[in-house]
């Protein structure tokens, strides 16, 4: 069976590889729809122009964008720390659909509600929308747990972050020190347990973590991803990035890095690492189900030539 092969390749590979680096990732894309910034619209003095706008029709494509319009009225009021304004419109938002709640919990420009009762409302409103969106979590107060670590996580790395200054300190360590705690308790956070983002928070904290924990974890991600109760996308990226530290090559391609411009010295164009057979890796990501990496280089730039068998 060829599904039976590819795995049978992936722990060969990886007992040969058992003797960081940048990847986009694999649960968060960047937000790309057109979110306003508080401290913009205050330098700009756009605030009161916005809101009239947007509670006009402005600025919205149809009613398929409430959610948006009630996100960005939200941004606004908060522009204008006007506390009571800000949860009303945020509570629209999560009320119209989930689909800006982890932006809700991690978008600097709400951080001023933190210690507001209405914050903590909001926050027992998203949490109980994904149980409601996971309703095959058995631990349910540790998927809450870990759907907030993931949160972390992303935010760390740039979700919802407006200032640079706002960047979470120690938050890596924080997280590896809990999701090695839950492990030893639980073993490994799967989507039967947790659901998925919950579940790919854990895979993220160790995929994020140095390789020391990387290798320790490797074989429990990959036991539960057999079982379909983790993903064989977070397997692929986990593997290479095991391999590239320690072979300085690549199985899935999912590894890049940046190259410095010999001029400024500041990081400028990608490259991927080598990787182990060229010719067949796209059969290899198909099956993990990765994108052909043609299509994948192109998010950063490299104009991929694929091999030819």
């Amino acid at each position: 069976m060829k599904s039976k092969n590819s795995w049978l390749i992936l722990i060969c590979t990886y007992i040969f590889f058992n003797s960081s680096f940048a990847q986009p990732n694999p649960a968060f894309e960047s937000i790309k729809l057109p979110i306003l910034f508080a401290d913009s619209l205050v330098i700009k003095n756009q605030t009161d122009q916005y809101i009239d706008q947007l509670k006009n029709g402005e600025n919205t494509n149809s009613s398929n964008n409430l959610d948006l319009k009630y996100y960005n009225l939200a941004v606004c009021y908060s522009a204008k720390k006007q506390t009571d304004s800000t949860c009303y419109y945020l509570s629209k938002c999560i009320a119209e659909s989930s689909n800006y709640n982890n932006l809700v919990l991690t978008d600097t420009d709400f951080e001023f509600l933190y210690q507001n009762l209405c914050w903590k409302k909001i926050e027992n409103k998203i949490d109980s929308a994904y149980l409601f969106l996971n309703p095959e979590a058995t631990n349910k107060e540790l998927a809450i747990e870990l759907y907030h670590i993931f949160l972390k996580d992303q935010q760390a790395r740039g979700l919802g972050l407006k200032q640079k200054d706002k960047i979470p300190v120690n938050i890596d360590k924080e997280n590896l020190k809990r999701v090695e705690e839950i492990i030893q308790q639980y073993g490994w956070p799967t989507y039967s347990m947790v659901g998925k983002t919950a579940a790919d928070g854990a895979f993220l904290v160790i995929q994020h973590s140095g390789i020391i924990m990387q290798r320790k974890y490797f074989k429990q991600l990959l036991d539960a991803a057999k079982r379909d109760e983790a993903s064989k996308e977070s397997v692929a990226l986990l593997m290479d990035r095991i391999s590239v530290h320690l072979k300085g090559m690549q199985v899935f391609g999912t590894q890049v890095y940046q190259i410095k411009d010999s001029v400024t010295g500041k990081p400028s164009v990608y490259n991927y690492f080598p990787i182990k057979d060229e010719v067949n890796v796209d059969s290899l990501r198909n099956e993990f189900g990765l994108i052909p990496l043609k299509q994948y280089y192109s998010l950063f730039g490299i104009d991929y030539k694929p091999a030819i068998k």
